[in-house]
């Protein structure tokens, strides 16, 4: 979600010959801009003002995020639970193959990978929030009939370059958690295809380890996981897809009042006069 890829350069410059006059003949004597000072700045606190009503609009959704992440750390910790508790399940574990390979290479790291990315989740969804305040409460301060085109400009780079990337670190993060998610759920999937067979992997942890048919709780736990997962899958999903659609918004209206801002600035300058 960082800021527009376009040299703003190249956009300024365009855009100061649209309003550098209102005719395209040259040379002619100088003319005033079509669009003043003033004017630019309405048009840069306004597209500021879209990014705020979204942020609020946005603030249960961000905030359930919290909710969200503790009740995968749960869902985690029963993952694990359900593979430490039961020895048949944890020798059966060690014949399934890895889904995703060569990322994983057993289900201790898949969990301990799932665990550090809640954290890092958690931190990033700290920063986010932290950076929306914070924008906020600049914005507010600010006055649609008076704000100055420093002050516009100023918080339209603050949104551009700690907001965005703020929320694109959540992002990643969040997607970083449907990976190992995903193969929880692939390997979740595969205990319980095992557990439902007489033959394959059960055979095989029967031969190396000596065990006997799976107890009816075993099959439970490893169903009721399964839905866990699958049901958190859908969620997380659902959250990463909402983010994705802010951010997009997000980037067009603080890029237009980056643009605005600095134009005015311009306007403003000795140079301009």
């Amino acid at each position: 979600m960082m800021g527009s890829s376009v040299p703003r350069s190249i956009v300024l410059m365009a855009v100061l010959v649209l309003l550098g006059g209102c005719s395209p003949q040259a040379p002619l004597p100088a003319q005033k801009p079509c669009m003043t000072a003033a004017s630019l700045n309405t048009y840069g606190y306004n597209y500021l003002s879209r990014v705020a009503k979204l942020l609020r609009e946005d603030k249960k959704n961000i905030e359930s995020f919290e909710g969200f992440i503790n009740a995968m750390k749960g869902t985690v910790d029963s993952y694990a639970n359900m593979v430490k508790s039961s020895v048949y399940i944890s020798n059966v574990v060690r014949f399934l193959p890895i889904p995703y390979a060569g990322e994983v290479s057993n289900t201790t790291k898949l969990i301990s990978k799932t665990v550090l990315n809640l954290g890092g989740a958690a931190s990033a969804l700290n920063r986010y929030k932290k950076s929306s305040d914070a924008f906020l409460e600049n914005f507010d301060k600010l006055s649609p009939n008076n704000a100055s085109a420093a002050d516009i400009s100023k918080l339209a780079i603050y949104a551009d370059t700690k907001l965005l990337a703020d929320a694109k670190d959540l992002e990643n993060a969040l997607k970083e958690i449907s990976s190992s998610t995903a193969m929880m759920a692939a390997t979740t999937q595969s205990i319980a295809d095992a557990l439902d067979t007489t033959g394959g992997y059960v055979n095989q942890a029967k031969i190396y380890a000596g065990l006997s048919q799976p107890e009816r709780d075993d099959k439970s736990t490893v169903v009721q996981n399964r839905n866990s997962i699958n049901a958190r899958m859908i969620q997380l999903n659902q959250k990463i897809a909402s983010l994705e659609k802010s951010g997009q918004t997000h980037r067009y209206n603080i890029a237009k009042a980056r643009i605005y801002s600095e134009l005015a600035l311009q306007i403003d300058s000795p140079s301009a006069k």
